[in-house]
């Protein structure tokens, strides 16, 4: 399984646990399913708007299952760019 693939399944886990708390990100699962998890994440880190899932998991106490949460992890350095990651680490620390 290659890097990316990873990122995938761990997006994967992370909108099963969602589910677990009772939050169903469903429009998110829509734009997995048309758009690979990676490119998501990074449509969201340079949309200036914060994300309904990311708010609702913010008041969970959950902002590790966020694609914002899932891209700040070492291992995914990779597939994003510094200022992607920036950002990504900006969304998470200002919400």
């Amino acid at each position: 399984m290659n890097i990316k693939d990873e990122f995938c399944a761990e997006i994967r886990v992370a909108i099963g646990q969602c589910y677990e708390l009772g939050y169903r990100p469903t429009r998110f699962e829509e734009m997995i399913a048309i758009s690979h998890p990676v490119d998501v994440a990074k449509s969201f880190v340079i949309s200036g708007d914060f994300q309904s899932g990311f708010k609702q998991l913010k008041k969970l106490g959950k902002l590790h299952l966020t694609v914002e949460g899932i891209m700040v992890t070492p291992k995914y350095a990779t597939l994003f760019t510094k200022s992607e990651l920036a950002a990504a680490k900006w969304r998470l620390d200002n919400v």
